[in-house]
């Protein structure tokens, strides 16, 4: 009996442990399964960014002037290993065949995977995961061309703006087509530059806006037990509650100054209001931030502009008070192309700094272009001449964010009518090719 007892217990415990192993091998499959399937290769090589060349002991001198600091820094450890974290690339061995996609369905952000892993089949093309999304996503960076003269693009860093994910992949789509039909323009101009576009910043928030919360893998998830509250069509932060846009670490990000009044939509707590958008507890909190960081100092020392693509109010945000008078006059040049063909309207150097609405993409990219340091007093980006406007750049581009649309809209008519009407395209490459 005790035998049978002993071999019941092996049995048990052996199917047990195959159980879990099964499971552990099958969630690390599903990471990586979009690689392995359609002869898909990764390539993993070691990073070579140097942190120590862009971090300081030294802070800013503005503490004196601060009222409240929302968010604390960004841990120095978390700065240190988002820079240092590995290359890794994604090769097919499959031959290109052209890709049909015009605005025609609301596409999962499994399906847009699909084109970016297709789009990888086209010589043209290098395909790297910079990161995962707090909910298991990957977040995608599409190199297209050779040139050693860079453009980037980000879209979708709000979650309900799922316009931004389209268009950028509409033109990345349109251009490997292109290259690949033999267009000797498009050979010519992939020969000069190189495109590098980040279609969605935020995929969990870009599936949750067009699928819903039945999408999302993790159950306690903030939009997910508070999916009933939330306005869907409105909704900008990711699955965690923080708004992605506000969780850079730059100088003045996640707090706001004296005889300044905090600005309307901060909120200090994760909020499901539609005007309430929360920071974090901490800059650089979320793994899409620390994605896009690793992002901009991979890419920012060849980059000429850096385009952040949003939606809704027809508008152009170029250029920073603070800033040197060199980076707001490349910033407004390309933001006059945007201007001559679409009709947005221009917003300058107008400031709205030191009420908490820093700590933005574009915000981080122009500091680190100014050879803005991360301050390991601070976690947060600094200057020893705080209150002093940049003089020089030390890499020259120009940084604009792009609100596309009259409205919030997830209709695909008026996001297809914007895209052709405003000559989407015809702005993205005219930026690429700027002198």
């Amino acid at each position: 009996m005790k035998i049978i007892k002993k071999l019941i217990t092996i049995i048990v415990l052996t199917f047990i442990l195959f159980f879990v192993i099964d499971e552990t091998f099958t969630s690390y499959n599903k990471e990586i399964l979009i690689i392995n399937e359609d002869k898909f290769n990764s390539i993993t090589v070691g990073s070579k960014i140097n942190y120590k060349e862009y971090i300081t002991d030294e802070s800013e001198s503005n503490t004196k002037l601060i009222e409240e600091f929302i968010s604390e820094g960004m841990n120095v450890d978390d700065f240190k290993n988002t820079l240092t974290k590995s290359t890794y690339y994604i090769e097919s061995t499959e031959k290109y065949k052209k890709i049909n996609y015009d605005f025609e369905k609301h596409y999962s952000y499994e399906e847009l995977e699909k084109i970016y892993l297709n789009l990888v089949k086209s010589d043209i093309v290098k395909l790297e995961v910079i990161g995962r999304s707090f909910d298991g996503r990957n977040l995608y960076s599409i190199e297209i061309g050779t040139g050693k003269d860079q453009t980037m693009f980000e879209g979708n860093i709000h979650a309900a703006e799922i316009a931004p994910a389209l268009y950028l992949t509409k033109y990345a789509v349109d251009l490997v087509n292109s290259y690949e039909s033999g267009d000797k323009e498009t050979i010519e101009l992939l020969k000069n530059h190189k495109i590098i576009i980040l279609p969605s910043a935020n995929p969990d928030g870009y599936d949750y806006s067009v699928k819903g919360k039945e999408v999302l893998n993790k159950t306690n998830s903030y939009v997910y037990i508070n999916d009933n509250l939330i306005d869907n069509d409105y909704y900008k932060a990711n699955i965690n509650g923080v708004d992605l846009n506000r969780n850079f670490p730059t100088q003045t990000g996640g707090l706001y100054y004296k005889g300044e009044d905090l600005y309307y939509t901060v909120s200090r707590e994760k909020s499901t209001k539609k005007l309430e958008y929360f920071p974090g507890d901490e800059l650089g909190s979320e793994p899409e931030t620390r994605a896009m960081i690793y992002w901009m100092y991979k890419n920012y020392k060849n980059t000429h502009a850096y385009i952040a693509v949003h939606s809704a109010g027809r508008v152009v945000y170029d250029g920073e008070q603070y800033l040197s008078n060199t980076f707001n006059k490349l910033s407004n040049a390309c933001s006059t192309i945007v201007n001559e063909y679409s009709g947005y309207f221009q917003l300058g150097i107008e400031a709205d700094e030191g009420q908490g609405i820093e700590g933005t993409s574009t915000d981080m990219i122009g500091e680190i272009a100014h050879g803005y340091k991360f301050s390991t007093e601070t976690g947060r980006l600094s200057t020893s001449k705080y209150g002093e406007k940049a003089k020089n750049m030390e890499q020259e581009m120009c940084v604009l964010t792009i609100e596309t649309l009259e409205n919030y809209t997830k209709d695909l008519d008026i996001i297809k009518e914007e895209y052709y009407d405003m000559e989407i395209s015809n702005i993205f490459s005219d930026i690429v090719t700027i002198d």
